[in-house]
């Protein structure tokens, strides 16, 4: 699993917990794990992430009683909500080009892509940063280039 993806899952399921405790349960986070237990009176559930081919949240014990059929309910409505709340909120805007800094590190990918690297005011910064960025990453290619904004 991805580390972006560990990260956004995480958030998801502490969003899931917010929506728990406001409604009476106890969330607990398990360390170094995609899961959190979960409490209200004496029934306890662990609130957890299955990964690919499964890739959703469930409650365990897999058991059919009221109680956990109650929690997947909430769950669900939970992560349908959170659907919708992004699918209607507006895009986020792209940060505005920094047009002070055109001095630009990129890196050569495969298939002849470029990734920015870095930005600077001045080529003799970019210069010293590449060869930094050269002497740890052996096997990855940098190139310093003048890339004014034109529109």
């Amino acid at each position: 699993m991805k580390h972006s993806d560990w990260l956004r899952l995480t958030k998801e399921g502490e969003r899931l917990c917010s929506v728990l405790r406001q409604q009476g349960y106890q969330c607990q986070k398990q360390p170094r794990r995609l899961a959190w237990n979960v409490t209200k009176g004496e029934d306890s559930h662990t609130l957890t992430y299955l990964p690919a081919p499964v890739a959703s949240w469930t409650v365990l014990p897999n058991q059919e009683t009221p109680a956990r059929k109650q929690l997947m309910l909430l769950v669900h409505n939970a992560l349908k909500q959170e659907r919708l709340d992004t699918l209607s909120s507006k895009p986020d805007l792209q940060e505005p080009l920094d047009l002070t800094r055109p001095w630009v590190i990129i890196r050569l990918l495969n298939d002849a892509r470029r990734c920015t690297v870095a930005r600077f005011y001045n080529r003799q910064d970019a210069e010293d940063h590449q060869r930094v960025l050269s002497r740890f990453m052996r096997g990855a290619e940098f190139e310093v280039i003048f890339d004014p904004y034109e529109e």
